[in-house]
């Protein structure tokens, strides 16, 4: 890795005296670090809920587990003028014609929820995949949603009538467009990023200003550009009126999957060029960009960051990486993190739009110099869920410093589990308190594809110290850490030779063997010790006794002292 080696610890007692149990001793909490009393998760019975560290607050739940397509919507949103926390999600209680957008809100001067693990309905009919902001002058809650149940999907926005109150008016949009994600301006304007139902889902930009007043709609994407699924995303300045649409072409021809963002300074009365944001400088394999990669923020000194999730085209999906992109920055990329699964996961439509690393979300500290903070889910795969046999998430979370371009602090901030931490997003920082709210899926996958029985998922708000988080550890030349891993033969199928490539991450004893399609060993390739480090080996087709081997499916085993992985190959002699 070009800039930094990442070392999760594996004993957090080591670092810092935490377990799976209890936490840390840090600094009184005191208004300033937010110390929740708001109801809190069990740590037994049917879910164990424990998080590693830090606390949760149980804000409502929901049986709707595919909670968004494409990247990361606003879940949750900490707001200075209101003096609390807005949050927000899909709810329904098992009946799809109860789905609504749910809407909670935590009141520091009281130190409670206003509606303890429940929340309240947002809209006033059936509706659905949506985002939230906050209007930063009146500290008012504005969800967004689109409905169906016309016959037509239109975009319809609420609006608090006061902070936290629950009590909303409503603007809809007449014509059909889905999928919006919306953030507000200092001017109160309202900016709206949707794709156009009737027409091809082209992506548009539309602006809710003043309040019930709806702009033409503008045009994003070049044409054959357009994302045609809501790949997309919008950020807003709470501090000017600039705006951004980000897009990926999720129907690109080519293996790398382009993306792209515009940017307005006006208050999206007029609009810059389509620009394409690069690829970020992996030097180990080739990136794309996949459907559930961006989310943008404008910091605290009023530029655009964009934080994306990448993935491997040589590979096909692993490994993956996230990354934060700074375009104003002389060096624009900040490497945050990557991951090399231990086992070959089948992704497909059983594993819906997802990567092993993906949805990241940023935030900033407030001040001049603030720290960012990027959060994402993780698939475990060595932690698979039985009934689904899908793997499960858990939720990352690292720390930048030095405007962003320095990885400080990192941690998995969640309990791997039996259950599956999902869609997180980052609400904000106030003072050296972080908040990142995800539903926690008891049984991992989608129940609307009959990925398992329909549960009543927890929506959670978890918030931790930033010293909570583990010391990252970067030296100008340092040792690489690597992962468990067997890679897929090259060519594969094979008349010839193929190459196997694999890792392993300590010194261990090491066996890579040929299978027939019966388990029968054919062909030892490598038996020895190895220390930690990258490997690769020939097969010439042939068997131990040297008789070239029958066309066929075949198999190639890799054992260490303690695991073992298997991939298939395929000769056409």
């Amino acid at each position: 890795m070009k800039k930094a080696v990442i070392l999760l610890a594996i004993i957090i007692v080591a670092a810092f005296g935490i377990n799976n149990r209890s936490q840390t001793v840090l600094p009184p909490i005191d208004d300033n670090h937010v110390m929740m009393s708001g109801p809190v998760l069990p740590s037994s019975g049917p879910v164990a809920l424990m998080p590693l560290i830090g606390r949760q607050d149980v804000v409502g739940y929901t049986t709707w587990d595919w909670q968004v397509n494409g990247p990361v919507g606003s879940w949750c949103r900490y707001d200075a003028v209101a003096n609390g926390i807005h949050s927000y999600w899909m709810w329904c209680d098992g009946v799809s014609a109860n789905r609504n957008e749910r809407y909670n809100f935590y009141d520091f001067a009281s130190r409670t929820w206003n509606w303890p693990a429940s929340g309240i309905n947002c809209f006033l009919i059936r509706s659905g995949y949506g985002s939230f902001d906050y209007d930063p002058i009146m500290g008012l809650g504005v969800p967004s949603t689109h409905h169906g149940s016309t016959g037509t999907i239109y975009t319809e926005l609420a609006r608090d009538m006061a902070p936290g109150g629950g009590v909303f008016e409503y603007s809809a949009q007449p014509i059909g467009y889905e999928w919006p994600y919306h953030g507000v301006t200092n001017n109160r304007a309202i900016h709206i990023a949707a794709v156009e139902q009737v027409f091809g889902d082209s992506l548009f930009y539309i602006k809710n200003s003043p309040w019930n007043t709806w702009s033409a709609a503008t045009r994003m994407a070049n044409f054959g550009d357009d994302p045609m699924f809501p790949d997309y995303n919008i950020a807003v300045s709470k501090t000017s009126n600039k705006v951004a649409v980000m897009w990926q072409l999720s129907e690109d021809v080519n293996l790398q999957q382009r993306a792209f963002y515009r940017q307005s300074t006006d208050g999206g009365n007029t609009w810059g060029a389509q620009t394409q944001i690069p690829f970020p400088p992996e030097t180990q394999f080739t990136p794309t960009y996949s459907i559930v990669s961006l989310f943008g923020m404008f910091d605290n000194s009023d530029n655009l960051r964009i934080v994306v999730s990448d993935q491997d085209t040589s590979q096909g999906v692993f490994p993956a990486a996230i990354w934060l992109y700074s375009p104003s920055l002389p060096s624009p990329w900040t490497h945050v993190y990557t991951y090399w699964p231990d086992t070959f996961i089948p992704f497909g439509v059983s594993f819906y739009n997802a990567n092993f690393v993906d949805r990241p979300s940023v935030v900033q500290a407030p001040g001049t110099s603030g720290n960012f903070y990027v959060a994402w889910e993780r698939f475990d795969s060595l932690n698979y869920e039985p009934i689904t046999t899908l793997p499960r998430a858990e939720i990352m979370v690292a720390e930048l410093t030095n405007n962003g371009q320095t990885l400080s602090r990192i941690a998995n901030i969640t309990d791997p589990n039996t259950t599956s931490k999902r869609f997180p997003v980052l609400g904000g920082v106030k003072a050296d308190t972080v908040f990142v709210q995800y539903m926690i899926d008891s049984i991992a996958g989608f129940e609307l594809y009959t990925q398992g029985r329909f549960t009543f998922n927890p929506i959670v708000l978890h918030r931790f110290h930033r010293l909570q988080l583990l010391p990252a550890i970067e030296e100008g030349n340092p040792t690489k850490i690597y992962n468990l891993t067997l890679n897929s033969a090259l060519p594969n199928p094979s008349n010839f030779t193929t190459k196997i490539s694999y890792s392993i991450p300590t010194t261990s004893k090491v066996d890579l063997t040929i299978y027939d399609i019966l388990g029968r060993p054919i062909r030892t390739l490598v038996s020895g010790t190895k220390h930690a480090g990258e490997y690769s080996t020939i097969w010439d087709g042939r068997t131990d006794s040297g008789k070239k081997a029958e066309a066929g499916i075949y198999f190639y085993t890799l054992k260490t002292t303690d695991h073992s992985i298997s991939n298939k190959l395929v000769r056409t002699n």
